[in-house]
């Protein structure tokens, strides 16, 4: 498959008058009105006439000119930040190995803040010092061994919430959700046992987690109609033999405002940390309503999903876009779904700074387990499945490493 390109630049400003946006605009009128000042001004014409040209256009080129596809202006921002920036030389990390006396405990890690107001480890007696340089290298597609950054939880006692999202249908939120939930419900090691894990279902539209497990049972429409100081919601929730517990959405469709409100699902996910769980997993629905907004605004994690199309790529450009919007810069990472042989998304993903943390091949399999109401991860052996257990040891291992010791 070819390499698959977006024309239109992901972090193009919006224009207010002609073709300029806010700061360009800004600079162009100042420019004019001072350079005109200047004209009018009572220095000598020989004096005054050249600057106010020169002012004028400079602020004009600042406004109009685009280098690399991007204003002349912000160059020259970044240009300022640059040189004005402080100069410390590249972060080191620095290992004090000591004389191997017996009270040597070993050797040290030091970081550079530790060492930078720290006296030369060159000058202790019998100290060999081996500088690291600490280097980060970029995550590429391809690459699904390398953990993620570690980032905690918004609630230190609260559960790990996670949801997948796009603004396209049909991109595959529901079955990785479900997947990843009931795939972490089941993972058990010597080392740490289950987590308990809750998946709710918030697609008050198309809710489809209900089909996908066969399970019809209360779902989120009666929690949200049932007695405010009678109703918990472990007891609207069913069980399922990975040892998820499941919030099922409504069967029939309903309003996108009413009985299922925002405040309801921040109730709901209150009574969630406080039952205990560790892993909350929110299946949203494709737009950006309120109760879609406060969901992801509760996540610690955002998986956006991106199907290696022209519109699927499009697609990833536009939920980062508005997803960044609502101030989850750093809760964003990425899933392909749906991929075949020969996809490279190199260059998007680099455009977007975005890290690709799983790659769920595109498998037959999938849709036949979905007909017969199985779980894939859980009961195949095919690629898809292979992928989906990576994903959800991937994101297992980090959700552990994440918890309070």
């Amino acid at each position: 498959m070819d390499q698959i390109e977006f024309a239109d630049g992901f972090d193009r400003p919006d224009t207010l008058a002609f073709g300029l946006g806010a700061g360009q605009l800004a600079v162009v009128m100042v420019g004019a009105l001072a350079a005109y000042s200047l004209a009018r001004s009572p220095l000598p014409a020989p004096i005054a006439d050249p600057v106010a040209v020169l002012l004028a256009i400079a602020s004009a080129g600042l406004g109009w000119l685009r280098i690399a596809g991007r204003p002349a202006l912000d160059w020259a921002i970044f240009a300022g930040l640059f040189w004005l920036r402080p100069r410390r030389g590249a972060a080191q990390w620095v290992v004090m190995v000591a004389d191997g006396g017996a009270s040597d405990p070993g050797p040290r890690l030091l970081p550079p803040s530790a060492t930078e107001h720290a006296p030369d480890p060159r000058t202790a007696t019998g100290a060999a010092i081996i500088e690291l340089f600490s280097t980060r290298a970029p995550h590429l597609v391809g690459e699904p061994d390398t953990l993620p950054p570690i980032r905690p939880r918004s609630r230190p006692d609260g559960a790990r919430r996670v949801t997948f999202f796009s603004l396209r249908g049909g991109t595959g939120r529901s079955t990785l959700a479900t997947e990843l939930a009931c795939l972490l419900a089941a993972t058990r090691t010597d080392d740490h046992p289950a987590p308990r894990v809750a998946l709710v279902d918030l697609d008050v539209r198309s809710p489809s987690i209900a089909v996908r497990l066969g399970a019809p049972e209360q779902t989120l429409l009666d929690y949200a109609l049932a007695p405010p100081e009678e109703r918990s919601v472990a007891d609207f929730m069913v069980g399922h033999a990975s040892g998820a517990r499941i919030l099922l959405g409504p069967q029939r469709a309903v309003h996108p405002e009413w009985p299922v409100t925002p405040a309801l699902l921040r109730e709901a996910l209150r009574e969630l940390d406080m039952e205990g769980f560790d892993i909350v997993v929110l299946d949203v629905c494709a737009e950006l309503n309120p109760l879609t907004t406060t969901a992801l605004c509760a996540c610690d994690d955002v998986f956006i999903v991106v199907v290696p199309t022209a519109g699927g790529v499009q697609d990833a450009y536009r939920s980062t876009e508005a997803l960044r919007r609502l101030g989850l810069r750093h809760q964003l990472r990425y899933i392909v779904n749906r991929s075949r042989p020969g996809t490279d998304l190199s260059e998007p993903m680099a455009d977007l700074g975005g890290q690709v943390i799983g790659d769920i091949p595109d498998d037959e399999a999938v849709i036949n387990a979905e007909n017969a109401h199985r779980l894939i991860g859980l009961e195949e052996s095919g690629p898809a499945a292979i992928a989906l257990r990576r994903l959800a040891r991937r994101v297992g291992s980090e959700l552990r490493s994440a918890w309070p010791a």
